[in-house]
């Protein structure tokens, strides 16, 4: 628990020494030999060849932090590879490699997009007696024990205008090989401009799954501009399962604050309700947060999360202080943003 305790501290302590005299757009930039460098230029060229939309500085915030709201709005093919890795404070250790990808099929006027993700949430196996504790907002990483399956699907697109986008999800989750899951699910996203630094987005998603069935995803976000170095957001998310006449309630206040041009960091805060036949009320606390470095170029990211969890499971007076260490690669066309 001591070295649990110091590493935590080093982290939390890392904004207080993050500016730098130099205007570096990532933190290896000037590296122009050596075996690292070499090694980074097929995965650069990747980057390249995978190969456009950023309104205001929550976007911005989405963007650079690899939210699943940024990836649904890329355009073109895009690629997203994750290894997260959770040491907790009783010593277990949890780790997994995620991906999510979309390919834009040809001769479709851009309409059409293969899905192919990793760990795919199935929303029924998200009921859990914490409900659902991670912010969408922040990054899109899924826990590696939630699910080993992989889904394969396709996606129409709807809309895609300046303030709203909308698409059709089709296909199968693989949980199961010998007995699929099918999903289909209608997503919307829709931006107001509130004011100068006030900005909405709603995020409705209706799904159907064999197993879950029927259910409502939906998040609200408010975003506040504090300059173009801060940046104030609360995000609430429900999601309605009809099955099980199950209602999870998820609502965290985050604070986003630029240290640099390839340095962020969120500090967040969120709480879940949970509203069934068996429990009614909070079942889960959390603060941390997230520090973000883009380590190479615009497509290789490393993420350390320090967080301290409570679950009404222990009567809220045990602590479950875990840290995740994440490497992302992010292979896309930024020009299509």
């Amino acid at each position: 628990m001591k070295n649990f305790v110091v590493i935590l501290f080093v982290f939390v302590s890392l904004p207080a020494f993050a500016e730098e005299p130099n205007d570096k757009q990532y933190l290896l930039e000037g590296l122009d030999e050596g075996m690292l460098n070499n090694s980074l230029l097929f995965f650069d060229e990747m980057q390249n060849w995978l190969g456009n939309h950023v309104d205001d500085i929550g976007e911005m915030a989405d963007d650079f932090f690899g939210t699943e709201e940024s990836f649904d709005r890329s355009r073109g093919s895009r690629l997203d590879i994750l290894f997260p890795v959770t040491y907790h404070s009783n010593g277990s250790l949890d780790s997994g490699i995620d991906f999510r990808a979309k390919i834009e099929l040809p001769r479709t006027n851009n309409r059409w997009n293969l899905i192919i993700e990793s760990a795919q949430e199935v929303f029924l196996d998200s009921l859990s007696e914490e409900g659902d504790t991670n912010s969408p907002i922040l990054s899109g990483t899924t826990s590696a024990d939630e699910n080993g399956g992989t889904s394969i699907g396709l996606r129409f697109k709807i809309e895609t205008k300046a303030y709203t986008l909308s698409f059709l999800d089709l296909g199968l989750n693989f949980k199961n090989m010998i007995d699929p899951d099918p999903y289909l699910r209608v997503k919307g996203t829709y931006k107001w401009l509130l004011s100068d630094r006030w900005t909405s987005r709603m995020i409705q998603n209706l799904f159907w799954e064999r197993y879950a069935e029927i259910g409502l995803a939906s998040s609200q976000v408010f975003d506040y501009t504090v300059n173009d170095w801060y940046l104030l957001r609360s995000e609430t998310r429900g999601t309605w399962w009809d099955k099980n006449q199950t209602y999870d309630l998820n609502h965290n206040f985050i604070f986003f604050q630029k240290l640099s041009k390839h340095r962020a960091i969120a500090y967040k805060t969120g709480w879940n309700w949970q509203l069934s036949d068996n429990q009614q009320g909070l079942t889960h606390f959390n603060v941390g947060l997230n520090l973000r470095e883009r380590v190479y170029k615009s497509w290789l990211f490393v993420e350390i999360e320090p967080r301290v969890d409570f679950s009404k499971s222990t009567a809220f007076n045990v602590a479950d202080p875990n840290i995740t260490i994440l490497l992302e690669a992010q292979f896309y066309d930024t020009r299509k943003k």
